[in-house]
């Protein structure tokens, strides 16, 4: 995180708290991980930080769509945003060279 003004790093810290919520309610399952990495395969377009960071603060409603198309619940619930946010993380450590 080396380089990250103090927002972004909260912002990849929100990420990561989203992603081990989400890895300890495995309760979700199989479906919870799938809308995961749907919204991970889109992110892959984002090439470099700077962008995910963009794409993060830009409209959510297809993102929230495609979580939608898999699990129950209301867009924009906080379910949702866990999944969104746990997609995040994981292309954020995929840019940084780290596993999740």
């Amino acid at each position: 995180m080396e380089g990250l003004n103090r927002y972004d790093r909260a912002t990849v810290a929100l990420w990561s708290r989203s992603h081990a919520e989400l890895v300890r309610r495995s309760g979700r399952g199989c479906l919870a991980e799938a809308a995961v990495h749907a919204v991970l395969a889109g992110l892959r377009r984002c090439p470099e930080p700077a962008a995910l960071f963009a794409s993060y603060e830009a409209d959510a409603a297809a993102d929230f769509a495609l979580i939608g198309s898999l699990l129950p619940g209301e867009p924009e619930s906080e379910p949702f945003w866990r999944v969104r946010d746990a997609a995040f993380y994981l292309r954020w450590l995929e840019l940084a060279g780290r596993k999740g």
